[in-house]
């Protein structure tokens, strides 16, 4: 399963506004659940990085595996947790767990 971000590749011009990583992420998301996918890994790269990281935050329990070689992307910029203390929160594991 290879999806196209709307509005690049094969896929038209969104008709509305707001896709942004997060909106494209959870769409991916409800797609693999209506193909039936309770488990599967994601890649992406440039903005399919954001969209990848996004799907992590979103749906960890599916989502096993995910690689990207967008070196920007993180979790904070997809803007995906609900209120300011979360955002505020640390995020783990952090850069000082994995040394």
């Amino acid at each position: 399963m290879i999806p196209s971000i709307p509005g690049y590749g094969f896929s038209g011009k969104p008709t509305a506004t707001g896709w942004d990583p997060v909106h494209i992420a959870r769409a991916w998301i409800a797609l693999m659940r209506r193909l039936g996918y309770t488990r599967y890994v994601a890649q992406g790269g440039d903005v399919g990085g954001l969209i990848t990281d996004a799907m992590a935050v979103e749906a960890p329990a599916e989502l096993v595996a995910m690689h990207t070689n967008f070196l920007f992307a993180s979790r904070r910029t997809c803007r995906t947790r609900s209120s300011p203390e979360d955002r505020r929160r640390p995020i783990s594991p952090t850069w000082s767990d994995a040394r």
